[in-house]
C-alpha cells in the first residue's frame, strides 16, 4: 500500500511513501504519517490518497515510520479546501498545511526516528466517594475527627451520593477542599480510611465560561426594523448562498446574527462567526456566552499551542456539543463537522487578508469556498462594506439587506471637519490639537463622559531630523526611517523590529538638536496629559497590547470609567461598544487619504465612519465627531460628514472601472526579493519581459515599492491585471510554465525569493 502525503515544505507537489504491513490496514485519508525526508529530516505529513499500485517516480520510495493517530485528524472537506487554496493563491499545499494545523500536530526533527507526540492532555485530581452501604460506619469512625467529618459531609453533598441511584458525581479536589475549608492532609486521611479515592482525570484547557444550562439567557427580541432585516436575510438565503448585510453602526447587526445562529443550531448544524481581530472578541464573546454558554468556542492567535490542539481535537469529536465557533481568519482551517452558516463580521477589514507568510489568503473569500463545501450560507456584515462585496451585491450575485437606522432610535453622530490650516493661521494649534477639538474633549471629560482619539500611526514620532544637516536615522536593514518611542527612548523599525537608543547627537555633524516630526499615538497621549491634566488617557495599539489579557484589561478599565480617553490606531475603530463615549476625534484625516494605493480613499472612509460610529451609542446621547484635516472641502471628507457610503462607493467604483482595478479586474502581485539590488532588478525585468509574451499589456512593472529594501532584501514588484472572466486555471498554468522556464534558463532564480500575492491588499 502506498500513501500520497502533503508535507509542510514549500515544494509544489505531494510525496509518495510505502506503508509497511503493520501500518497499511490502519491508514486512512486525513491521518498523520511520520516519514523520513532527505538525509536527516523527519516530518509529519497528512495522507491525501491511498493506492495499492506504486506510481512511476523519479526517486526511491521510502517507508512510513509511524501513524500517530487512531483516526483522521483532517476531514476530507478540509483537504479539498487546502487544495483549492494552493491552486488559487499559487502556493504549495505544504504551505497551506503549515498555516492550517497547530504546530504541535506537525512536529518535525532533524534526525531520523519516530517523532514524540508533544501534546499531552491536561490532568486534574478528582475525588470519588466510596460508600459501600456503610454510611453509619463512616460517621461513627469520623466522630472524633470533626474536620474530617465536615470534609466527608461536603463530599457527600457535592457528589450527590444520596440522591443518585447510579454512580455518584466526582468532585474536583481543589473545589472540594475550598468548599470544606479543609487541608490536603485531612483528605488523605479519608482516603486511608477507605471513604474516598483520588484519581487524575482529563480536563479542558479552554475557557468555555461558567454558564450552566439553566443560567443561559434567551436572545433579545428583535426590533421591528431588525425583524424585517432578519426575514429578508432568510428570504435571500432561499435563492442565494451569500447575503451582504449593510447596517449602519449600532443598528443591531449582532442581534440579528444571534437569531440566525439560534435558527441554524436548532437544525443541528454549526455556525462559524469570523471577526477581524482578537480585540473584537472580548465584548462579543461575553454577549454570545450569555446565550450559548459552553456550546461556543473562541479561536484566535493569542491561544497557546496546546489550547489550539485541544480545540482541534474537540471539534473532531462526534460527541462534541460545540455548535458555535467565534474566531479570527485562521478559524477557516478548523475541522468543523457540518457548517450551516458562516458569518463574516466587519467583512471590509484588511485584517482578513494574510500578508506573510504563504498562503497569502483572504479569509473572507475563502469562507465562501468553505461554506460551499459544507452546503452552508454566508452572511457578510458591515457598516462600510468592501467595494468588492458591494459591487457583487449591486450586480445581483449576492443578496443585499440594509439597516439604515440605529437601534432604539439613536441618531448617528454629527461629524464636523476642523481645518488645521485655519487653526494655525488664526488661533494657533495647541500641540497636535485644534482649539475646537481640545474644547470638546475638556467639556466631555468635565461632564463625566468619555472620548476616543484615533491616529493611524503608533509610536511617538515617525521621523527624527537634525536641524543642521537634515540627517534622519534610518534602519540599517530596511529602506525606511525609524520611529521614535519616547517611553523606551528607542528608535524602532516597524518593518523588521530593529531598535537602537536615541542618539545624543547627530552622527553626521555632531549637532545635539534633533527635531521630532510627525506624531503617533504615544505623542498624542503625552500631549493630552499636559494639556488636560484631568484626563485619564489609555493607549491601545500593538505597542501596548502584547497579549489577550492586556487587551481585555484596557477595555474593561475604559468600560468601568477608570480611564476616560482611549487613544489608538485602527484597533479602536472595530466594533467596540461603550455607553459613555460622547466625543471621537480623528487627529489627521490627511494621513489616511494620502497613500499611494487605489484603495486609499475607500479605506479612509471606512476607518473614519467606523471610528465615528463609536460615539453616542445610547438613547438620549448625541455623539460628536471632530475630524482634523487640511482641506475641509475635500469630496471624500464631505461624504464622511454625510455618512454617504453609497456616494463614496459610486465615486470610487467609477474611477476603478475607468482605470481597470478591482472589482473589475483581478490582481496578482509578483514579488522578487534578492540580496543584490542590480541583480534583482535585472532578473525582474527579464521576468516581466517573459510575462508580456503571454499577457501583453496586462503586465505592469517591474517597480521597486515605496519601501524598496526590507531585512536586507531588495524588492521588485510586477503587477498582473487579469479580466474577471478569465479562467484562473489557465492563468495558473501559464504562470507555472513561465516560472519553470525561467528557472531552467537562469540560475539566478534559485538565489532569490519569489512568490505571488493573489488579490493583494
Amino acid at each position: 500500500m502506498f500513501a500520497e502525503l502533503i508535507l509542510p515544505v514549500p515544494l509544489p507537489r505531494t510525496f509518495t511513501y510505502r506503508l509497511p504491513d503493520g501500518l497499511a490496514e490502519r491508514a486512512r485519508i486525513g491521518m498523520r504519517a511520520t516519514v523520513p525526508f532527505g538525509r536527516n529530516h523527519t516530518y509529519t505529513g497528512i495522507i491525501v490518497s491511498l493506492s495499492p499500485i506504486q506510481p512511476q517516480l523519479d526517486y526511491e520510495v521510502k517507508n512510513v515510520l509511524s501513524l500517530p493517530d487512531e483516526y483522521p485528524i483532517v476531514r476530507k472537506t478540509q483537504l479539498n479546501l487546502w487544495q483549492w487554496m494552493a491552486d488559487y493563491y499559487l502556493c504549495p499545499a505544504g504551505d497551506v498545511m503549515k498555516a492550517a494545523l497547530p504546530s504541535e500536530l506537525k512536529p518535525e526533527t532533524g534526525s531520523k526516528g519516530v517523532i514524540r507526540e508533544d501534546f499531552k492532555p491536561k490532568l486534574k485530581p478528582f475525588v470519588r466517594i466510596i460508600l459501600d452501604d456503610k454510611l453509619s460506619v463512616a460517621f461513627d469512625q469520623l466522630r472524633r475527627s470533626p474536620k474530617q467529618q465536615a470534609l466527608f459531609m461536603t463530599l457527600l453533598d457535592r457528589s450527590h451520593a444520596l440522591q443518585k441511584k447510579d454512580a455518584p458525581d466526582v468532585v474536583a479536589q481543589d473545589e472540594l477542599l475550598q468548599a470544606a475549608g479543609a487541608s490536603t492532609d485531612q483528605l488523605r486521611e479519608l482516603v486511608r480510611k477507605g471513604f474516598c479515592e483520588i484519581f487524575q482525570q482529563e480536563v479542558s484547557r479552554l475557557e468555555t465560561g461558567q454558564f450552566s444550562t439553566d443560567r443561559l439567557e434567551p436572545v433579545h427580541p428583535l426590533t421591528e426594523m431588525q425583524a424585517v432585516a432578519y426575514r429578508n436575510i432568510c428570504q435571500t438565503f432561499r435563492d442565494r448562498s451569500v447575503c451582504l448585510l449593510h447596517g449602519v453602526t449600532s443598528s443591531g447587526k449582532t442581534e440579528i446574527y444571534m437569531h440566525l445562529m439560534q435558527e441554524v443550531v436548532g437544525q443541528g448544524r454549526q455556525v462559524l462567526m469570523m471577526v477581524p481581530e482578537i480585540a473584537l472578541t472580548t465584548q462579543l464573546c461575553q454577549r454570545l456566552r450569555r446565550v450559548f454558554g459552553q456550546r461556543m468556542l473562541v479561536y484566535h492567535s493569542k491561544l497557546s499551542e496546546v489550547e489550539r490542539v485541544e480545540i482541534w481535537k474537540t471539534l473532531l469529536s462526534d460527541e462534541s456539543r460545540v455548535d458555535i465557533i467565534l474566531g479570527v481568519r485562521s478559524s477557516i482551517f478548523l475541522p468543523c463537522r457540518q457548517l450551516g452558516l458562516v458569518i463574516v463580521d466587519e467583512e471590509h477589514e484588511p485584517s482578513y487578508k494574510q500578508q506573510d507568510p504563504a498562503p497569502r489568503y483572504q479569509g473572507r473569500d475563502v469562507s465562501l469556498v468553505l461554506a460551499a463545501r459544507h452546503g452552508a450560507k454566508v452572511l457578510l456584515g458591515s457598516a462600510t462594506p468592501s467595494l468588492e462585496s458591494w459591487y457583487l451585491a449591486q450586480s445581483g450575485k449576492y443578496g443585499l439587506v440594509q439597516l439604515t437606522e440605529r437601534h432604539a432610535g439613536v441618531s448617528l453622530p454629527s461629524i464636523q471637519l476642523v481645518s488645521t490650516l485655519q487653526a494655525r493661521k488664526q488661533t494657533g494649534m495647541q500641540g497636535l490639537f485644534t482649539p475646537r477639538l481640545l474644547s470638546a474633549l475638556r467639556q466631555t471629560i468635565g461632564n463625566g463622559q468619555q472620548a476616543i482619539l484615533f491616529q493611524i500611526r503608533r509610536g511617538f514620532a515617525p521621523v527624527i531630523e537634525c536641524t543642521a544637516c537634515g540627517w534622519t536615522p534610518r534602519c540599517p536593514r530596511c529602506d525606511v526611517s525609524m520611529t521614535y518611542h519616547k517611553h523606551t527612548r528607542m528608535l524602532t523599525c516597524h518593518y523588521c523590529g530593529y531598535s537602537t537608543p536615541w542618539p545624543a547627537r547627530c552622527p553626521s555633524g555632531g549637532n545635539q538638536k534633533l527635531d521630532i516630526l510627525g506624531f503617533g499615538t504615544e505623542r498624542i497621549e503625552d500631549q493630552l496629559r499636559d494639556l488636560l491634566p484631568q484626563s485619564r488617557p489609555v493607549r491601545m495599539d500593538t505597542d501596548t497590547t502584547s497579549s489577550k489579557t492586556i487587551y481585555e484589561r484596557i477595555l474593561e478599565d475604559f468600560e468601568a470609567g477608570k480611564t476616560n480617553v482611549l487613544i489608538g490606531t485602527q484597533m479602536v475603530s472595530k466594533g467596540l461598544d461603550f455607553k459613555a463615549v460622547q466625543t471621537v476625534g480623528v487627529l489627521s484625516a490627511d494621513s489616511l487619504m494620502n497613500f499611494p494605493d487605489f484603495r486609499a480613499h475607500e479605506r479612509a472612509f471606512q476607518l473614519m465612519e467606523q471610528v465615528a460610529g463609536r460615539a453616542g451609542r445610547r438613547a438620549g446621547q448625541e455623539g460628536e465627531v471632530l475630524i482634523q484635516c487640511n482641506d475641509p472641502k475635500n469630496r471624500l471628507l464631505q461624504q464622511v460628514v454625510r455618512h454617504d457610503y453609497t456616494g463614496m462607493a459610486e465615486t470610487q467604483l467609477a474611477d476603478r472601472q475607468k482605470y481597470g482595478f478591482p472589482p473589475f479586474t483581478r490582481l496578482i502581485m509578483i514579488y522578487i526579493k534578492g540580496r543584490y539590488e542590480d541583480r534583482t532588478r535585472q532578473l525582474a525585468e527579464q521576468y516581466a519581459a517573459t510575462l508580456r509574451q503571454s499577457f501583453g499589456e496586462r503586465v505592469l512593472g517591474p517597480e521597486a515599492p515605496g519601501i524598496s529594501r526590507v531585512k536586507n532584501f531588495f524588492i521588485q514588484q510586477i503587477l498582473l491585471k487579469i479580466e474577471r472572466e478569465a479562467s484562473t486555471v489557465t492563468v495558473r498554468q501559464y504562470l507555472n510554465a513561465i516560472y519553470e522556464a525561467m528557472v531552467k534558463a537562469n540560475n539566478e532564480m534559485q538565489r532569490v525569493v519569489f512568490y505571488y500575492d493573489v488579490d493583494p491588499m
